[in-house]
């Protein structure tokens, strides 16, 4: 049995748990990521995604999948909080995207307060920086019980090792 398998659950066997972070550290990419991996996007809202991506140049954005509001689409940020639900065979989760901009922290704070996880993503370009520091003690604050910080974007650092070490480091600090 998994550490997430063992994890309390309220909602009839449903993890509810929150990605938080600073502002593209890849909150809402990992959401998308773990939608479509695990089958959980629809033919329209993939079509979709799709075309919007193709108009912006880019490859398939799964960030786009969380951005409901249409100033979010508009500016490539996250404004108010998504919350997702997906599901692997052996457990439910409902994800909530917080916002990573300052003047935006308050929504954070309603994801987090029906979280019972939170995953602190860090930019390994960029490592911790307030906006981190502020959502990882807003996240303590509020009881969530566990706190994942990972680190994201390491492919930009060239996998350094030591890179991530001083992002641990600081974080620890």
């Amino acid at each position: 049995m998994s550490a997430i398998d063992k994890l309390e659950t309220l909602d009839h066997g449903v993890l509810r748990f929150l990605t938080a972070g600073s502002v593209d550290d890849g909150k809402s990419t990992l959401i998308g990521r773990l939608l479509y991996d695990t089958k959980a996007i629809l033919a329209d809202q993939l079509a979709s995604i799709e075309r919007t991506s193709r108009k912006r140049g880019q490859t398939l954005d799964l960030s786009l999948l969380t951005d409901g509001l249409v100033a979010e689409r508009e500016q490539g940020i996250t404004i108010d909080v998504a919350y997702r639900y997906f599901a692997t065979a052996r457990r439910k989760f409902i994800i909530a995207d917080a916002p990573g901009h300052e003047q935006y922290t308050r929504n954070m704070v309603t994801a987090a307060s029906t979280a019972q996880l939170a995953i602190l993503l860090v930019d390994a370009r960029h490592g911790v920086v307030t906006q981190t520091r502020r959502h990882a003690t807003l996240a303590h604050l509020l009881g969530i019980p566990h706190i994942i910080v990972a680190v994201n974007k390491m492919d930009l650092v060239s996998y350094d090792e030591s890179a991530f070490g001083a992002i641990v480091a600081d974080f620890l600090a």
